[in-house]
């Protein structure tokens, strides 16, 4: 049992080391680069595509949040109501709400964005000036749409990572 909470530990806390600060270093940095990029972006979204960017991160949230359950299923005793009465377990639950609040999110909203905007920026280079105008103005529209996706996400993602630091003191 003590390796199994090991493992889960650090498949939990790595990944959401990960997830949080790819999170905030996409949205607070990367993003705001690409919009002012022109179709430069492209090419890196296109990069970052070939990177499985797009699969990785989903992937490692997934992770996160299944180990976190596990590690709560443990901790509690098999979800008992005790413990989610206490101060402690009651911010787990709450911040591990967040947490897969802001990856339905991600994977509904931002996700399809972000490809769907890689799909037209790559697009819009050899696009002819009528459709270029088109696609630009699909392009702001979902960037639009991606930005406040992502900062919801992002602020979802602090909060239930700052939750989970600090639970088992409260």
């Amino acid at each position: 049992m003590q390796a199994e909470l090991l493992v889960l530990r650090l498949v939990h806390v790595l990944g959401g080391i990960f997830w949080v600060g790819s999170g905030l270093f996409t949205t607070l940095f990367l993003v705001p680069v690409l919009a002012s990029s022109g179709a430069t972006a492209g090419q890196v979204m296109a990069g970052l595509q070939q990177r499985r960017l797009f699969s990785v991160l989903p992937t490692v949230a997934f992770l996160t949040i299944l180990s976190g359950l596990r590690l709560m299923w443990l901790t509690s005793a098999g979800f008992s109501a005790a413990y989610f009465a206490a101060p402690s377990g009651l911010t787990y639950a709450v911040s591990g709400l967040a947490a897969t609040v802001a990856f339905v999110l991600a994977l509904l909203v931002v996700r399809p964005a972000a490809v769907r905007s890689a799909s037209l920026a790559a697009s819009l280079a050899a696009a002819d000036e009528t459709r270029r105008a088109e696609l630009t103005a699909e392009l702001g529209s979902l960037r639009r749409r991606g930005a406040i996706g992502s900062t919801v996400v992002i602020v979802l993602l602090v909060l239930g990572a700052a939750g989970m630091a600090v639970a088992r003191y409260v």
